[in-house]
């Protein structure tokens, strides 16, 4: 009996099968694009956080610099996503949150708007804030005002203050054009602010102050033709060829002509006013009131025989006989020097 069982049981298997339950599937592998998204959403909330924080409201001292520190972030970021970041959000601005924006750069003592303006990236998004909006302007302009040689002699700096008195309204710049006729001699001594006075007295853009920077420059060209870079300043006045001007400066280092060739920069400037019939007599007349062995001493040196030289060239008539009489006794000596072998064969062809 138990044989037929296990006989009819082993039929019901064979002819039912057991189905084996279903493989479960395998592990759900973690999506590589899943990343993209996360940072879209990152840039998403950088975003409105910052348009937030542009939004005027009343604001503790912690709470000014935590909204701080994130705008500081984004307006000197060269990031490709942060460029985008700002781009975007300044399109969208509000006049009112560009003069809260304005207004917070300004807290601190003005610590991180000078920043920034010094910051290369600080500066040309500071140039794409300037004139949007005459409010937000104001405040831009107070911390230029306030620091202003400070500004104008900072190499990245300084491009920001000279766009911002192209865009400004009329009233900031003429704030502007006061600050640069008050320190225009101190600029003109710095590195930088040499380079930036030469770009605004040659720029169209500033012609209706030149004529008073001129005036300015002129009064003290004594002073700035000794001075290192101010030397460049005069250079740079002269070849306006403004006769006015090239006058102006000519009255205010007569007496100093000589002494001012035997140096570097003064040389030019000395040729420069030679170069003019209605100064180059004023340097002329010094040569030949000068001592004879001043005058060889001038011949001889580094830069005074360039001077000489200039003389001899464009001088015409009694002046230029008077001169030619004046060093022919010298000849001599002239000839033994490598600086004033020049001057020995103008001298040589004269009869």
């Amino acid at each position: 009996m138990a044989e037929g069982d296990d006989s009819f049981s082993k039929s019901i298997e064979q002819e039912n099968p057991t189905v084996p339950p279903p493989r479960p599937p395998p592990p759900r592998e973690t999506p590589t694009a899943s990343h993209p998204p996360r940072e879209t959403n990152l840039t998403d909330e950088r975003k409105q956080s910052l348009i937030n924080s542009l939004r005027p409201t009343y604001l503790t001292e912690q709470e000014m610099e935590t909204r701080l520190q994130p705008l500081f972030n984004i307006m000197t970021s060269s990031e490709e996503e942060d460029v985008a970041l700002f781009q975007e959000v300044i399109s969208k601005l509000t006049g009112s949150e560009l003069w809260w924006m304005a207004y917070l750069l300004n807290s601190n003592f003005d610590h991180y708007f000078l920043e920034i303006a010094r910051n290369r990236i600080g500066s040309i998004r500071l140039r794409t804030l300037f004139g949007k909006s005459d409010d937000a302007d104001s405040f831009f302009l107070g911390p230029i005002l306030r620091h202003f040689f400070h500004v104008m002699t900072d190499k990245e700096a300084s491009y920001a203050a000279i766009h911002g008195m192209r865009v400004f309204n009329q009233r900031n710049k003429m704030q502007m054009y006061d600050q640069i006729l008050h320190h225009a001699i101190p600029l003109a001594r710095d590195r930088y602010g040499s380079i930036k006075l030469r770009a605004i007295i040659s720029d169209d853009d500033f012609a209706h102050c030149r004529n008073r920077l001129l005036g300015v420059v002129a009064f003290n060209a004594l002073l700035l033709s000794y001075d290192a870079y101010g030397n460049f300043v005069v250079q740079h006045v002269l070849n306006l060829n403004n006769l006015r001007c090239t006058c102006d400066i000519a009255l205010s280092l007569r007496g100093h002509y000589v002494e001012l060739s035997f140096t570097h920069g003064g040389r030019y400037i000395a040729e420069k006013l030679l170069e003019r019939e209605e100064t180059g007599v004023l340097v002329v007349a010094e040569l030949l009131e000068c001592e004879r062995d001043k005058l060889l001493r001038l011949a001889r040196s580094v830069y005074g025989n360039f001077v000489v030289v200039t003389a001899l060239k464009v001088t015409r008539e009694d002046l230029f006989r008077g001169l030619v009489n004046k060093l022919k006794p010298l000849l001599p000596l002239l000839r033994r020097s490598h600086q004033s072998i020049t001057i020995a064969e103008i001298l040589e062809s004269v009869p």
